[in-house]
């Protein structure tokens, strides 16, 4: 029986590496964490969770091109993980990109179709383009898979009442009401519109 010890896999070592940086992370060691988040992206650029990890880190410091370069080669080596398309397209919406934000989610929606957080976004950033038809065929595709946030409901709204479907909008509003879920700014604006349909 051979019992010499076998050396570690690369995603091994990679994990060891990010463990590592997230104890460091706790204790508020920053510098150091990223050194080893770092590290561990040098043994297997494919580890999601220790890509993710140093886009956070980044972004905490302020270096967000060099976030948004990490999450861009990140799309390229694991295009499957779509969770490094939505934190891109954030800093792209955060920095005034909103057309970028929209091109990658788009690009890799097909591994988000499953995630209503996904496509969530994904509808409202097509809402803040001007895309109404588009969002609402996502926001009804997101609410098929969790027809209880109530968000989700307003932003149908929006884009319904945007496009002159009063009393679809209408029945949204109402639906975003039911759902219980709102904090009390949405649910004023969303009474303040069923207030306005009423008189369309």
């Amino acid at each position: 029986m051979d019992k010499r010890i076998k050396p570690f896999a690369a995603n091994e070592k990679a994990e060891s590496e990010y463990r590592r940086a997230a104890d460091l992370l706790q204790k508020g060691r920053l510098p150091d964490a990223e050194k080893h988040l770092r590290l561990a992206l040098k043994i297997d650029e494919t580890h999601t969770p220790g890509r993710e990890l140093l886009a956070g880190v980044l972004l905490q410091q302020g270096h967000w091109r060099e976030a948004q370069e990490l999450l861009e080669r990140g799309i390229d080596t694991v295009p499957a993980h779509y969770p490094f398309a939505q934190l891109l397209a954030r800093v792209y919406v955060e920095h005034g990109a909103d057309q970028k934000a929209l091109a990658v989610m788009e690009g890799n929606r097909r591994y988000g179709a499953e995630n209503p957080e996904y496509l969530a976004f994904l509808a409202a950033l097509y809402q803040r383009g001007g895309k109404h038809a588009e969002a609402i065929k996502v926001y009804n595709e997101v609410l098929t898979l969790n027809p209880r946030e109530g968000r989700w409901w307003l932003g149908m709204g929006i884009s319904l009442e945007a496009i002159q479907d009063w009393n679809t909008a209408g029945n949204a509003y109402q639906r975003a009401v039911e759902t219980g879920v709102l904090d009390d700014k949405l649910l004023a604006y969303v009474r303040q519109r069923l207030a306005v349909l009423k008189r369309q």
